[in-house]
């Protein structure tokens, strides 16, 4: 592979990190694991073969590492379920195996709006992430309200698609 470490990393820095904080929900985590991750990533630059599978193998790498490291810090906590609310909010049937399912989904997700093009990348990522008014999108990117309705249509439309294709994909595999 002739991609450099230094291209590797500037590439790939934001999916990685989007994958180690949707399983860590903690920045400090987070950075941990893209290290660990990006580690890893040069003692194997040399073994990676296509350069098109190199994303998605560091987001399944960073999402490994990430649910490893919350084991490790895991520390068993005795305490009265009636006393604690963190404990009495948390829903009947969790699990952690459903908090990686989830995690998982989130980061797919993240991947397929990392697939839009830039222009309903963020017209998409102000509306739903940060929860902008259209109005206020518009401001923000010099849009009329009409161009930012209209990237935001096509935007769910192709997520929509990414999303059907996607999971026709894992029905088959």
């Amino acid at each position: 592979m002739e991609m450099t470490f230094h291209d590797l990393y500037t590439q790939h820095y934001n999916r990685v990190y989007y994958s180690a904080i949707k399983v860590t929900k903690d920045h400090g985590l987070a950075e941990d694991v893209l290290q660990e991750t990006f580690i890893t990533a040069h003692v194997k630059l040399m073994d990676i073969d296509n350069e098109a599978k190199v994303g998605s193998w560091l987001s399944t790498v960073a999402t490994r590492k990430a649910i490893d490291l919350l084991r490790k810090k895991k520390k068993v906590v005795l305490v009265s379920i009636d006393s604690s609310p963190q404990l009495t909010n948390l829903p009947l049937d969790f699990t952690v195996e459903k908090e990686c399912e989830n995690a998982q989904l989130e980061e797919g997700v993240g991947v397929l709006i990392c697939a839009l093009s830039p222009k309903l990348r963020s017209v998409f990522q102000l509306y739903y992430h940060h929860q902008l008014k259209e109005k206020e999108i518009a401001s923000k990117l010099q849009l009329s309200p009409g161009a930012v309705k209209s990237r935001l249509h096509r935007a769910r439309i192709a997520m929509k698609s990414k999303m059907i294709n996607e999971f026709q994909h894992h029905d088959t595999a």
